[in-house]
């Protein structure tokens, strides 16, 4: 279902011809910028909300093509394009996706719909769960048994680990590729298990090493954390799940998002790919046992210096490996048993934003950024779309939920072999 109406911009007066496409959510926010003069223009269907603009009650249509076009729809990517009769967000991805896609995708918004709903709950579940306080943890899942997570069989770690899984799998359902996390998933304990009877010595030395300064437990809470966060921003992380299934490229497709902005999205991408650096840590260790038998041997090719042949500090051990950036972290770990989704990270944007070098534009949705040393001036920018940001999140995310499967596999190595607490 889609309705049409005007609004008139509060600020300068422009009359707006606004397509509203109905979506399968409750509560439908929605959000876009004045094309003249970006004004911010706000309403919730159903409610007397409207702020930024006023609704022309007596307009009756159709469009006729004098006035500036805003597609809206939560679920799907709307375009920049000018009014066009019957040519709805929801028709043009039913006609690129086909009937089996969208009924896949449909699935997936209706499970998001409901995590949604709970975001709070799911919240709590988490800090109870990094807080230590079992029966807290246990309470929460009971009230959530709409969502299928598995109840707990005893109070033993290895029981409470295995339902914080499970509910971690079932959150980050609608943004994964489950293919994408199974094999790692079946292949990890099997590699533990190859290290341990090869490098029986160097993989406690690992485990020691890990336990001994909190960095197991401190990255699985960090990485946990953001379950709740991504559901927080499921609004906007809809429409991007489209491109699962078109065949289209992104690229500069003007594609626009319905609710929300860079704005609320941008710390959550950055504490994303901060994550991802530390959980790389797991990866690079590991990664020097397969190949060399030392979590803290890196290969020569990274460490020695190429004029003097020194050992580089940062690469001598993994502990100094730990703190270096993450472009650099992700060139250090050679033929890596992890296939890193080269898509999914982009170290200039996570620079730009992380140090404030980033202007958006609400009326165009586009992001313009800047992660080069230039002192007083920005003038080496890169731009991109709302959309396309909103999509590298989604694969960032997806590394970050893969690699903790491995963190999965560590804490149960720790619990059920080591016999240790986390």
């Amino acid at each position: 279902m889609n309705i049409c109406t005007r609004y008139k911009c509060d600020t300068c007066d422009t009359l707006i011809d606004c397509r509203i496409g109905f979506s399968n959510r409750d509560v439908q926010p929605f959000q876009f910028a004045c094309p003249e003069c970006g004004e911010q223009i706000t309403f919730t269907l159903g409610l007397d909300n409207l702020e930024g603009a006023t609704e022309i009650k007596e307009f009756e249509g159709p469009f006729t093509g004098e006035n500036p076009f805003v597609d809206l729809h939560l679920d799907f990517p709307v375009s920049f394009d000018s009014y066009k009769q019957g040519e709805t967000a929801f028709m043009r991805v039913v006609s690129s996706i086909g009937q089996d896609s969208f009924y896949h995708l449909s699935s997936r918004l209706d499970l998001l719909n409901r995590l949604g709903e709970h975001h709070r709950s799911l919240k709590r579940l988490i800090s109870q769960y990094k807080r230590g306080n079992i029966k807290g943890f246990e309470k929460v899942i009971k009230g959530l048994d709409d969502l299928d997570f598995i109840k707990l069989k005893s109070h033993k770690n290895e029981d409470v680990v295995a339902a914080l899984y499970s509910a971690t799998s079932v959150i980050s359902s609608p943004l994964t590729i489950y293919e994408h996390n199974k094999e790692l998933s079946e292949e990890m304990p099997k590699l533990l298990f190859k290290l341990y009877n090869e490098h029986y010595d160097n993989l406690n030395e690992f485990f020691d090493s890990l336990l001994n300064t909190g960095f197991l437990k401190t990255v699985h809470h960090d990485t946990i954390s953001l379950y709740p966060r991504l559901i927080k921003l499921e609004l906007p992380l809809r429409p991007a799940l489209y491109y699962d299934y078109a065949e289209e490229e992104l690229g500069d497709v003007p594609a626009r998002v319905s609710t929300q902005s860079f704005d609320t999205c941008n710390d959550t991408y950055k504490d994303l790919a901060e994550v991802y650096s530390r959980q790389l840590v797991l990866v690079a260790g590991l990664n020097n046992m397969i190949h060399r038998g030392d979590f803290n041997l890196f290969s020569d090719d990274v460490r020695l210096s190429k004029k003097k042949g020194d050992v580089i500090k940062a690469f001598s051990s993994l502990d100094d490996y730990a703190n270096v950036d993450l472009g650099k972290k992700l060139t250090a770990i050679d033929d890596s048993f992890f296939k890193f989704d080269e898509n999914a990270i982009d170290n200039r944007l996570r620079n730009g934003i992380a140090h404030y070098k980033h202007d958006y534009n609400e009326a165009t949705q586009i992001i313009t950024y800047s992660s080069a040393k230039e002192g007083l001036t920005r003038d080496k920018t890169v731009e991109i779309s709302f959309m396309t940001f909103l999509r590298k999140m989604l694969l960032l995310f997806r590394e970050v939920h893969s690699l903790n499967h491995v963190i999965k596999a560590l804490l149960y190595h720790t619990i059920l072999i080591l016999k240790k607490d986390i």
